[in-house]
């Protein structure tokens, strides 16, 4: 009785979730996220951006302008962790949730790329990758 109830309440969280949107911290041990301020990404390989479990959101203006998330995000959380570091205009968070890089220029992907390859959890997907016969 009480799995039911615990899986219950996971799922009215989650429908929940769904209908506000989702916040920066729903995106921990998900995705990787990229968070842009003021800056355009320009042309991106959506592959690329897969594979690494690497969700970017774009915010020209205070308004959220871009993702290459499908669902609802809710922009709050993102202004929020953008309004304490007003000097930074992009933002590389982990699939742990810490702050992997950050910036006031935004480098190339390419180089966004390396970072996250170079990350512990992304070379240890890579190797499962190969292992798995996927890359």
């Amino acid at each position: 009785m009480i799995r039911l109830g615990i899986i219950g309440l996971v799922l009215v969280t989650w429908i929940l979730q769904a209908e506000q949107g989702m916040e920066l911290k729903d995106f921990r041990w998900e995705n990787r996220v990229l968070i842009l301020r003021d800056v355009q990404l320009g042309e991106i390989n959506e592959d690329d951006f897969k594979e690494r479990k690497l969700v970017y959101v774009q915010f020209l203006s205070d308004t959220l302008s871009a993702t290459n998330f499908e669902g609802e995000i809710e922009p709050e959380s993102f202004k929020e962790f953008l309004d304490i570091r007003p000097t930074e205009n992009w933002f590389l968070i982990g699939l742990d949730g810490g702050l992997k890089s950050k910036g006031s220029k935004l480098p190339k992907i390419s180089d966004i790329f390396r970072i996250i390859d170079a990350m512990p959890m992304r070379q240890s997907e890579m190797r499962k990758g190969k292992k798995d016969g996927k890359f």
